[in-house]
């Protein structure tokens, strides 16, 4: 099941703008090429991170929910020929990290699933949205802190599908579950988390409610060719690419979402991808 699916608003009505590939943001953020490409190991302390384009999510999902004084998480991208290169780094207390027991992937780089939502036993999840060419079609990406990953490839309805629907949500969207993200040949897909130690300096230990976190932090090295599976060039400088972060914080049997995206349509994530920050890639 979507994480975002018990979260979705009964609709009356989508503006057709939702899904329509807006034009970019005049402004993106700019996202200097890595020098040296990071060690996927979970640390945040390779060079290209003190550069990196950073990325404060800290906008609730609920619009009667107040903005934290605190970000949720903080990530952070760069990139080079042959990756897109994400970082972050989550602040929570209780961490709750569940896999579903099965693994995706290539045979030789299986990846174990997270579990996508799960309320009732608080569950936390970090999440990237990101789109390249279309605002229709894109990567949905979850990582927690045991190192599961899911990488989901969404399709999202036409605007002319979209405008004869009543009320459209989970239902409406094509999630290609037996689609993941693939390495391409030698570029693999690499990913890492560290937790961060607590005051006794241990450790943070997920599943455990008996103790107080921290949080912990996270690399992801996505493959450009899995990324953007049909364009026939590899995104070099200049290109502008969408992209959301979200936070998902379980606490008292409540999701709660935060994002790095100001002033979206309180609907699933997936419906405003035209209006997702935006940035571009920088020598």
């Amino acid at each position: 099941m979507n994480c975002m699916r018990r979260l979705c608003i009964i609709l009356g009505w989508v503006p057709v703008l939702l899904l329509a590939d807006a034009k970019p943001d005049p402004k993106p953020t700019a996202v200097p090429r890595a020098a040296k490409a990071p060690v996927i190991d979970g640390r945040l302390d390779d060079p290209c991170w003190r550069q990196a384009a950073r990325i404060q999510v800290r906008h609730p999902h609920d619009p009667k929910q107040a903005a934290p004084a605190v970000p949720a998480m903080t990530a952070r991208v760069t990139w080079d020929t042959d990756y897109l290169y994400l970082a972050y780094d989550v602040t929570d207390t209780h961490l709750v990290a569940l896999g579903t027991g099965r693994a995706t992937g290539p045979a030789q780089n299986r990846r174990p699933q997270a579990v996508e939502y799960a309320p009732e036993k608080n569950l936390d999840l970090v999440e990237f949205f990101v789109a390249l060419d279309s605002h229709r079609f894109f990567w949905e990406i979850h990582h927690n802190a045991a190192n599961h990953l899911n990488t989901l490839w969404i399709e999202l309805p036409t605007a002319a599908q979209l405008a004869k629907i009543p009320k459209p949500g989970y239902r409406h969207i094509k999630f290609h579950r037996d689609r993941h993200l693939p390495d391409v040949g030698p570029r693999t897909l690499q990913r890492a988390t560290q937790l961060k130690p607590k005051t006794d300096g241990t450790p943070s230990t997920p599943n455990q409610s008996n103790d107080r976190d921290t949080g912990y932090t996270g690399e992801l090295r996505l493959p450009w060719r899995g990324l953007a599976p049909d364009r026939k060039t590899t995104p070099a400088a200049g290109t502008i690419l969408s992209l959301l972060a979200v936070q998902l914080n379980g606490v008292q049997g409540r999701a709660i979402y935060h994002s790095s995206g100001d002033g979206l349509p309180n609907l699933m994530y997936h419906y405003s991808a035209a209006h997702w920050p935006t940035f571009q890639l920088t020598d």
